[in-house]
């Protein structure tokens, strides 16, 4: 009896042990994967990459997932690889992506059934974006230029300079419904007020700067901190080849 107990004990522990490695190899393999895919767009990119990005699953065991076919919790820390250059900036800002009930019964094709990616933009990114949307808006190089931008966590505001300096608009990001809205705050150029439309153009390159950056998925919020900006973006049933989308790609 004793010599079947003890082969009972050796079987269980000799399980125990093909499960940990199991389990081990399964988390290895997948971060190693989001490491190299993560190495291939910054390469992608023209950027070095100098800090690994990280994923954690949760408590929920990877084979226990693997067998269901879905993994609960599926947290992504990728690193900030921005560049500024002449032509605007090369590749990501920093980003944390959470995504629950990750679908992996298409291997070639995991979904999240949902998502929400917080990430962070230098002021230097923001004044980039909206100073190509006014050139896309053809209003750049007229006598009012945009020459300078500054996240103000006082007045909760992005506040805009004009002509290094003639004159400075301040705007309240406002996340509604999904989409990002800006108020703009009255300013006045060489002692005039500045034409309404002016403001209206500004105001709207802006929105439609983020909210390109943002792509199909909702800005739930947008947050004036010290040196930028904070954006908080959810999503359902969110392929995980878009997840990169979150990250406020440059186009």
């Amino acid at each position: 009896m004793a010599s079947v107990w003890k082969f009972l004990v050796g079987v269980l522990v000799g399980l125990l042990v093909l499960l940990l490695v199991v389990e081990f190899g399964l988390r290895w393999f997948i971060g190693n994967e989001l490491r190299s895919s993560f190495e291939e767009q910054a390469a992608a990119d023209g950027v070095t990459m100098e800090e690994d990005p990280t994923i954690a699953f949760g408590s929920t065991p990877l084979v226990l997932s693997a067998v269901q076919g879905t993994i609960p919790d599926v947290e992504i820390t990728t690193p900030s690889t921005l560049q500024a250059t002449d032509q605007g900036f090369l590749g990501q800002p920093r980003a944390h992506v959470v995504l629950t009930d990750l679908d992996i019964s298409d291997t070639d094709n995991p979904v999240a059934a949902h998502m929400v990616a917080t990430t962070e933009v230098p002021d230097e990114f923001l004044l980039d974006t909206v100073q190509r949307a006014m050139r896309e808006e053809g209003a750049d190089g007229g006598l009012v230029q945009i020459t300078g931008l500054t996240a103000n966590t006082v007045d909760n505001t992005l506040d805009l300079e004009f002509n290094g300096g003639a004159a400075v608009l301040n705007l309240i990001p406002r996340p509604v419904d999904g989409n990002l809205t800006f108020e703009a705050a009255g300013a006045s150029l060489f002692g005039f007020g500045l034409p309404q439309q002016v403001s209206d153009l500004i105001t709207r390159g802006l929105q439609q700067g983020v909210q390109e950056q943002a792509g199909d998925f909702r800005i739930d919020a947008f947050d004036v901190i010290d040196g930028g900006a904070r954006l908080q973006l959810s999503g359902e049933n969110v392929a995980l080849s878009e997840v990169a989308d979150t990250q406020l790609p440059r186009r």
